[in-house]
């Protein structure tokens, strides 16, 4: 949905966001930031550390408002007399809904946003579990979790983004962010059929679907 279909607001999103903040005040501390939908267990860290130069050139948990309203000026938006974001009228509203697993992390993010000029709230409908798995996604921003590798074989994390799995039903292994591209779907089928063995093979098309996917990020990430 725009505007959220544009990548770079996606990203000036993901600017506009401190996550030690949330952190600190939501969970006194006790949590930590997350760069990628995988968590870093020993057998996937290989593949964290393996796309750290990718990492560098899109930093996933950078929080710099300067970056983020660059974007947003390159894309015709621009402060209205109230202070938010406009463009054509309308001012960026991202509306947050989640369920009690993100009460507390959740209002922290949203006035993160409101702070930087981004219109937000937090809330928590009670259909918001069959509003956000159903297949049109009726939601505009969410928090939720990753239901993908846990082990030593990046592929179920990487086939939540595939377009295919828009159509699986339940809560896991679905592609929630409906982002679509035809050459990451290529590369996630050709993981399938690779051995998890084959840590080389697994290794380059981890990369290569990194590559299509960090610089359209279409998850923000905040913490593990």
């Amino acid at each position: 949905k725009e505007p959220y279909s544009d990548p770079d607001v996606r990203w000036a999103l993901s600017y506009f966001i401190d996550r030690q903040q949330v952190i600190d005040v939501a969970l006194g501390g006790a949590g930590s930031i997350s760069q990628l939908p995988l968590p870093t267990y020993p057998g996937l860290m290989p593949f964290i550390e393996g796309i750290s130069d990718l990492l560098q050139k899109y930093p996933t948990t950078e929080f710099n408002p300067d970056k983020g309203a660059q974007l947003l000026q390159s894309k015709g938006w621009q402060k209205d007399g109230d202070g938010n974001w406009a463009k054509d009228g309308k001012v960026l509203d991202v509306p947050i809904e989640s369920f009690t697993v993100m009460a507390d992390i959740g209002p922290v993010i949203a006035e993160q946003l409101r702070r930087q000029g981004v219109k937000s709230s937090y809330s928590m409908p009670p259909d918001f579990g069959n509003r956000f798995t159903d297949p049109q996604g009726d939601y505009n921003a969410a928090l939720f979790g990753h239901g993908g590798s846990v082990s030593g074989d990046p592929y179920f994390t990487l086939r939540l983004y595939q377009s295919a799995t828009e159509a699986v039903p339940g809560a896991h292994l679905v592609n929630f962010s409906k982002w679509r591209n035809s050459d990451y779907d290529k590369i996630v089928d050709e993981m399938y059929v690779t051995s998890p063995d084959n840590k080389d093979a697994l290794m380059d098309q981890w990369r290569r679907a990194m590559e299509i996917w960090l610089p359209n990020l279409p998850d923000i990430q905040i913490q593990e």
